[in-house]
């Protein structure tokens, strides 16, 4: 199972639905660097990692790939320099900006995997690149949010924010209760993110977007629930999973919350309403068959299309994005459209690897095989609101559209679209892109106020 520590940055930036905090999985290392590990040679790892990462950015791609210590899972996926440049580094900064410097290193230590955490600075954003070491060997790259980085918002006046702990046994997770003021009982909104590994704000680049969702609909008396999703709390537990799904990375973490709500005092048990964005906008007919006590669900730029061709559509966008079209990106394309046959010829029980799965274990495609949430979202008996950014380059405008097809003579189906809004509902301008999630903005007064007027009205 090691095998699966192997992560592609590059595809899971394109994965990650609503921007995320980095691309690939994340960990949260524990203590501050003293790795001594010995790597070949009697290297420490700590060296190894700090190097790896300086030759990278001084654009030695070719040394980053020859000279240090990959396991063999490491090596069928980085075969040359060109992949490390073209598929890690050159998306990492078209999100980030520039690489800035390395500030320091920080160790620790998972189910036998040493993981050297490289503190970096880019243009936009301070983030750690961990590298993970299996018997002194590289076995993966993926990325974190700097814990450090940033200055936490200080919450409106007339809000209050509770600390919450709630989840599985084993998995739980960090979250924030915010409510307006006074005792209530208030109505609730559980966000549920998209893909990728997110904080409870749903960070993207410079912005917040569930922060931006929480503290307005607070101050409309409404209160929300917002936590930090399983995969960036225990990224380093699912990554050695053979057999991890949509279900424990969307799913299971929204119904417990919801039961959790329930129990709240402070919380009208009668109307507690789970908003999904992007993938957990795509997911909210799952959810909904497990909540059937909710007042209604929020689909927020979900999706319809299947995952795997939703990221082709997203790839051939980026390629065309400066209006030509290289051999060295067609190539890239065309190995993203052959995992993506690979996930629609899966089967229970094919040995495909994660490497030719867009860097995912097969369960998960598995089970999002013949999924159409349209279709699924026909059983819902609850209210429905969708929201669209009409200028959302990841979910467009024809994902609204088909859930317009399927859900639009419902009497209890709302749909809403807004001109000048991306995938996070900030407003932008010109060529939407990746590189706008790195310019600062807020969720749009439109979307929080129609959100707040759906429920309050009901």
């Amino acid at each position: 199972m090691k095998k699966y520590l192997v992560y592609i940055l590059a595809v899971m930036l394109l994965l990650t639905g609503c921007g995320g905090n980095a691309p690939g999985e994340t960990g949260t290392p524990a203590s501050p660097s003293t790795a001594s590990s010995p790597g070949p040679g009697g290297t420490n790892i700590e060296e190894i990692a700090v190097n790896l990462i300086s030759d990278m950015a001084a654009g030695e791609f070719d040394k980053a790939v020859s000279d240090y210590p990959y396991t063999q899972e490491m090596k069928n996926v980085i075969t040359d320099g060109k992949f490390l440049k073209d598929q890690i580094w050159t998306p990492l900064i078209s999100v980030y900006g520039e690489f800035t410097e390395i500030t320091g290193t920080v160790a620790s230590e998972y189910q036998g995997y040493d993981i050297i955490s490289v503190k970096t600075s880019f243009e936009n954003a301070r983030i750690y690149i961990n590298v993970v070491f299996n018997n002194g060997l590289i076995a993966g790259l993926n990325l974190a949010p700097d814990p450090e980085g940033g200055t936490p918002a200080k919450a409106p006046e007339s809000v209050t924010e509770k600390e919450i702990t709630f989840g599985k046994l084993g998995w739980e997770l960090p979250g924030t209760l915010t409510k307006p003021a006074g005792n209530g009982p208030f109505p609730v909104v559980i966000l549920v993110h998209g893909s990728g590994p997110n904080d409870r704000d749903e960070t993207a680049g410079a912005n917040k977007p569930f922060r931006d969702i929480a503290y307005g609909l607070a101050q409309r008396g409404i209160a929300t629930l917002r936590y930090d999703k399983r995969t960036m709390v225990h990224a380093q537990k699912i990554s050695g999973s053979a057999d991890f799904t949509v279900y424990e990375e969307t799913v299971e973490d929204a119904v417990l919350a919801y039961e959790l709500l329930r129990g709240d005092s402070s919380i009208d048990k009668d109307n507690i309403y789970i908003l999904g964005h992007s993938l957990g906008g795509m997911m909210i007919p799952r959810i909904a068959k497990l909540t059937p006590g909710a007042a209604g669900y929020i689909i927020m730029a979900g999706a319809v299309t299947p995952l795997e061709d939703l990221m082709i559509k997203q790839i051939s966008y980026l390629n065309e994005l400066d209006g030509t079209v290289t051999d060295q990106e067609e190539q890239i394309l065309e190995s993203y459209k052959a995992m993506r046959d690979n996930v629609k010829a899966l089967t229970p029980g094919t040995d495909i690897p994660p490497e030719q799965l867009f860097g995912t274990p097969a369960s998960y495609w598995l089970d999002l095989k013949d999924y159409n949430p349209a279709n699924e979202a026909r059983a819902i008996d609850r209210p429905l609101l969708f929201l669209q950014g009409e200028r959302d380059y990841q979910v467009t405008m024809e994902e609204f559209e088909l859930w317009k097809e399927a859900l639009g003579n419902r009497s209890n189906a709302t749909f809403k679209s807004y001109d000048g809004l991306n995938h996070l509902m900030i407003y932008g301008s010109g060529t939407p892109g990746p590189q706008e999630y790195n310019t600062p903005g807020k969720v749009d007064e439109r979307v929080i106020e129609d959100i707040a007027s759906w429920i309050l009205e009901r």
